[in-house]
């Protein structure tokens, strides 16, 4: 075994020692998730990850089963788009690399012909006859025009690595667009969402400041696509869509949820906060009209069902989630149209919301 391949198995070895003994002393159950996680975290091999890690330490959180697959599922777990998004990056650190590499062979040529000008030049400076000056300057002329002829070269080379690396650039920009956005709303889909709620919360622990979510339902969605089709269901569900995005600013986020429903995260927003802009776009909403495009006929208003949260720092984020749901089943129990805030909610209630 070479030196260099025994230092990287005593670096791993090392590793896996310090993930299973952070493992056992944080009761994390060693399932090879929970490793896969634990080993990245001992190996420092994601800084986002061991900042993580860190604040929960900190704030003596429990690593729970639900916590445990959310790292998993942020830090480690692959899917079709990160698939493609590493395929892509590693086009372009291939070009990048090349690049690099006709940098490195111009300024070698650029060097060279340095060494030699200076050859040229003491050639010059010494006492010699005709014939032997037109040789030297014959030379000259003869190695400039190979560099010239090889700069043009690099030159044609980097333009064309220049393209590609746009266009990368631009499919990597694309992806992750795609990757993140809703293709009916255009605004942020369900894992754009639970990626940011994950950031927000790491934000609100960090800073110790408010964090509430707002779930909300479009109420007798059913309806609009059943009588009318699925069409004017589209444009009911672009229409929300529209209408939570001019409420919202800032760090705000509005995202589609699934179906009929949507979210909201509101960072650095207290639950009463929560609740007067949940009544703010529940009153915008019923202003709202759905027109037919072709006849121009009225078919009436939407109403929405708003479930509201708040963060408590250190629980599954699935909790507070669980709770917006929980308020907007309750909502939808007590008559629809209206505003529910999880201090509302009785025990039972959380259950049959859950």
């Amino acid at each position: 075994m070479t030196d260099g391949l025994q230092t990287a198995v005593v670096i791993a070895l090392r590793h896996g020692e310090a993930a299973l003994a952070g493992m056992r002393r944080h009761a994390v159950p060693a399932t090879p998730r929970n490793y896969a996680v634990w080993y990245a975290y001992a190996a420092g091999a994601d800084a986002e990850l061991t900042r993580t890690i860190n604040i929960l330490i900190s704030n003596k959180q429990e690593f729970t089963e639900e916590r445990n697959e959310e790292l998993f599922a942020r830090f480690i777990a692959d899917d079709p788009e990160a698939g493609l998004l590493k395929r892509t990056g590693d086009q372009l650190h291939a070009t990048l690399t090349r690049v690099l590499g006709f940098i490195e062979q111009a300024t070698g040529s650029t060097r060279a012909y340095g060494d030699s000008l200076e050859g040229y030049s003491a050639r010059l400076g010494e006492d010699e006859g005709l014939e032997r000056l037109r040789e030297t300057v014959a030379s000259l002329i003869a190695e400039t025009e190979r560099v010239v002829a090889e700069n043009r070269s690099l030159e044609l080379k980097l333009t064309r690595s220049s393209g590609e690396i746009a266009e990368l650039r631009h499919t990597l920009e694309l992806v992750q667009r795609e990757a993140l956005t809703d293709a009916l709303t255009g605004i942020p889909n369900r894992k754009c969402f639970e990626a940011r709620l994950r950031d927000a919360a790491t934000h609100a622990m960090e800073g110790g400041e408010p964090l509430s979510l707002l779930l909300l339902d479009i109420d007798h969605f059913k309806r609009f696509n059943d009588t009318y089709g699925h069409q004017v269901g589209d444009q009911v569900l672009r229409l929300v869509a529209r209408t939570l995005t001019d409420c919202v600013k800032g760090r705000d986020t509005a995202a589609r949820y699934g179906g009929e429903e949507f979210v909201i995260i509101l960072p650095q927003t207290r639950l009463a906060d929560a609740l007067r802009l949940a009544e703010h776009i529940r009153g915008t909403m019923m202003r709202c009209k759905i027109v037919r495009r072709e006849s121009r006929d009225d078919l009436g208003s939407i109403t929405l069902s708003i479930g509201v949260s708040h963060y408590m720092p250190g629980e599954p984020l699935a909790e507070m989630v669980r709770r917006a749901d929980a308020a907007l089943y309750l909502a939808k129990r007590k008559g629809r149209n209206r505003v529910i805030s999880e201090r509302e909610l009785a025990p039972a209630d959380v259950a049959v919301g859950s």
